[in-house]
């Protein structure tokens, strides 16, 4: 039977910290099945998806939070059981630019939320302006799942409404799956 583990680890930047988190996985015999690497600030971030047998998941378990302090890394572990794909009508995909200012992307969190939208996943990136006088310049994408029944031109309409209120340029684009 195979189990699952959620891994997320944090720590300062440095070459091969993500090969030692890897490394440890696979040594334990745990294939990893998703992950994802991003730096904020100067934090190294990690969150994979790990499937083994019991014993596999155990010894990640037992041996990841020494490998951890010796790394001075913070970690967090967490059994789940298998993803289960759903079938959604649509998907889509939302960009948005703008100067930032806080609580932009709140804004967009929300109003998927509203609508009951499932975020599958979200980016966002300021880019730091290099003239004083100008303002940092914030890009989100958003990936959801459209819910059966979603009315896509009131969607499109409702959110090119907020990106107006807003003073953002957005755009959304959907994608249709056959059922």
């Amino acid at each position: 039977m195979e189990h699952y583990l959620v891994i997320t680890a944090v720590g300062t930047d440095r070459p091969g910290i993500s090969d030692e988190v890897t490394h440890l996985a696979t040594q334990c015999g745990c294939n990893i099945i998703d992950s994802r690497i991003a730096l904020f600030g100067h934090e190294f971030t990690l969150i994979m998806l790990l499937a083994g047998n019991a014993n596999a998941i155990s010894r990640v378990e037992s041996t990841l939070p020494l490998k951890a302090q010796e790394h001075e890394l913070l970690t967090v572990m967490k059994r789940t059981s298998k993803h289960k794909a759903r079938v959604y009508p649509y998907t889509a995909d939302f960009h948005i630019e703008a100067d930032d200012m806080p609580g932009l992307i709140g804004q967009y969190t929300s109003f998927l939320a509203s609508r009951q939208i499932d975020i599958a996943s979200l980016s966002a990136h300021t880019n730091e302006a290099v003239e004083s006088d100008k303002t940092d310049r914030l890009f989100v994408q958003i990936s959801t799942n459209i819910p059966e029944g979603c009315n896509l031109m009131t969607l499109q309409e409702e959110f090119q409404a907020l990106c107006t209120d807003l003073l953002v340029t957005g755009t959304v684009n959907f994608i249709g799956h056959k059922q």
